[in-house]
């Protein structure tokens, strides 16, 4: 059997001060999960799948097996047949034997004895014609007495030979029957085996199935809990009809997100000041693109942003595009999503090379978080 252990450890239950970013975080953690057990599903099917071959060989044995169980079971039955057949031969053997017995002493009595006085008179009488006629009787009733004997021992020959042949059936049942009882235990033995391979893989199938459900629940819970952090962050319910959308979006730059949206100390500066975007870090020349498809309304200096991008998108959302280090648009432009708007660089007030994202609804900065996958 093949043994499938996985360790998938629980993501912890989200607490009231966690960011949008480490809530995906865990629903990324538990997709994974959730992936890894479908994958886990998908090579337990494919195992079932060799499993159910394995199985159906294995009931072609178990078949064989009964038909072989079947045939013994009526050679047995053959074999009692015949002992029993023998049985009754030689009872009849010893019937026909006490018979001929009983015609013996007979026939002894009517030659030696007589049943009449005339008869003895007649077989004691001195005549020569008597004498003869006599010792022909006598002849006729020693021959009789031959052919008794040779049936006698005929029939006792025969009540022997069916002893034997009785003897040797009942080896032969005793030996079938033993087949019998050997063939069925491996019967049930295969059987057993098939059960248990069949009920492993079930179990397993069923803790994987359970194993996905919780998973699923654990994404669906975190996206809700994103959905309401989404909610309160923007001041409204992305999901209301007529609200600004937040979905289409994609990543400005190939980077990692650093330091996030909220107060922070500024690196520059080194007092607690609002952070109202994301730095993504980068090397000098990585391409930027646009977020979401919409027209620029800024390209150019804008102070502490240095070099800047700012595009419009529908429902009043905008986002912003800073330090880079070339501007590759000019104002008025429509871009579509992922066209190349500039270079990651380090200019206005930054500590190296990195993108600076913002989005902003209606002006007000909100959590680029919330907007990107």
């Amino acid at each position: 059997m093949l043994a499938i252990v996985v360790c998938l450890g629980l993501a912890a239950p989200a607490g009231a001060d966690e960011t949008i970013s480490d809530i995906r975080k865990k629903r990324e953690e538990a997709r994974e999960a959730q992936a890894a057990a479908l994958e886990q599903i998908d090579l337990l099917q494919q195992e079932d799948q060799r499993i159910a071959e394995i199985l159906a060989e294995l009931q072609a044995i178990i078949d064989a097996q009964w038909a072989v169980v079947q045939a013994a079971r009526q050679s047995l039955l053959d074999a009692e047949a015949e002992v029993q057949a023998r049985v009754d031969m030689v009872a009849q053997s010893e019937a026909e034997i006490a018979l001929t017995l009983d015609e013996m002493r007979v026939r002894a009595i009517e030659a030696y004895v007589g049943t009449t006085d005339d008869l003895d008179s007649w077989l004691a009488s001195g005549d020569p014609n008597q004498t003869a006629v006599r010792q022909a009787l006598l002849d006729f009733t020693a021959g009789s007495e031959r052919d008794i004997l040779d049936e006698l021992r005929r029939l006792r020959a025969e009540r022997e030979e069916h002893v034997l042949a009785g003897e040797d059936a009942q080896r032969e049942a005793e030996a079938l029957r033993r087949t019998v009882e050997a063939e069925l235990a491996t019967l049930e033995e295969h059987q057993l085996i098939q059960v248990e391979i069949q009920n492993e893989l079930n179990a397993r199938l069923d803790g994987w199935y359970a194993e996905l459900a919780e998973r699923e629940a654990s994404a669906e819970e975190f996206t809700a809990l994103i959905q309401e952090k989404q909610q309160e962050a923007l001041g409204f319910d992305p999901g209301a009809p007529g609200a600004p959308s937040t979905e289409g979006f994609i990543m400005p730059t190939a980077g990692r997100i650093g330091s996030p949206f909220g107060p922070r100390v500024h690196p520059i500066f080194g007092t607690v000041r609002q952070h109202t975007g994301v730095d993504i870090g980068g090397s000098t020349g990585d391409a930027i693109f646009a977020s979401k498809e919409g027209q620029v309304i800024f390209a150019g200096w804008k102070g502490g942003y240095g070099n800047a991008v700012i595009i419009a998108h529908v429902d009043g959302i905008a986002t912003l595009y800073a330090h880079m280090s070339e501007i590759f648009v000019v104002d008025g432009e429509q871009l579509d999503t992922g066209e190349v708007l500039g270079a990651v660089g380090s200019t206005g007030w930054s500590t190296g090379p990195h993108l600076h994202f913002e989005t902003r609804v209606n002006g007000i900065p909100r959590d680029p978080l919330i907007f990107l996958p």
